[in-house]
C-alpha cells in the first residue's frame, strides 16, 4: 500500500496483473514470444486495456521473470530493433497448472452464482454477450503457430 503523499499507480491492488498472468503463461506455452506480440494476443482474450496500457503487461512479465516462471533473452535476428523474447520455464508450467485449477474453481463459482441469480431474477445470460455484461464469453480464436 502507498504511503500518504506517494503517487498511486493505475493498478494499485495488482488485480489487472493477477488477471493477466495466466493468459500470458498460456500464450508462452505455445512458445517464446516478445512483449508486443503478447499484448496483441491478450486482446484476443478480451483484455483491451492491456494494449492501451502496455506498461502493466511489462510489469507482469518482469514479475514472472523475477519469480522464475519465465526467462527472457534478447534477439537481434531479422530487421528492426532487438526484441526481448520471453519463454516459459518448468516453474512457469507448474504455476500455469495451479492458475488453471484456480480459474476452473472460480468458473464453477461464477456458474453457480449466475444459476442462482437467474432463478431469483428470471434474467438469462445464456445468449447475452454484450460488452456491458459482468460475464462475457471471450474465447480467443485458435491460431496456427509456426
Amino acid at each position: 500500500m502507498s504511503e500518504p503523499g506517494e503517487p498511486r499507480g493505475r493498478d494499485p491492488s495488482g488485480t489487472i496483473g493477477r488477471n493477466l498472468e495466466p493468459f500470458l503463461l498460456i500464450e508462452l506455452l505455445h512458445g517464446p514470444s516478445y512483449g508486443y506480440d503478447l499484448i496483441r494476443r491478450l486482446a484476443d482474450y478480451g483484455f483491451r486495456r492491456a494494449s492501451n496500457e502496455p506498461g502493466v503487461v511489462y510489469k507482469v512479465l518482469r514479475s514472472l521473470e523475477e519469480s522464475g516462471a519465465i526467462k527472457s533473452t534478447w534477439s537481434t535476428a531479422g530487421s528492426g530493433p532487438a526484441r526481448r523474447y520471453y519463454e516459459l520455464t518448468d516453474d512457469g508450467q507448474q504455476l500455469l497448472r495451479r492458475r488453471a485449477r484456480h480459474l476452473n474453481r472460480y468458473r464453477q463459482r461464477v456458474e453457480r452464482f449466475l444459476q442462482v441469480y437467474t432463478e431469483l431474477t428470471s434474467e438469462d445470460f445464456q445468449d447475452d454477450h454484450g460488452e456491458d455484461d459482468l460475464v462475457t464469453a471471450a474465447r480467443p480464436a485458435r491460431r496456427a503457430r509456426g
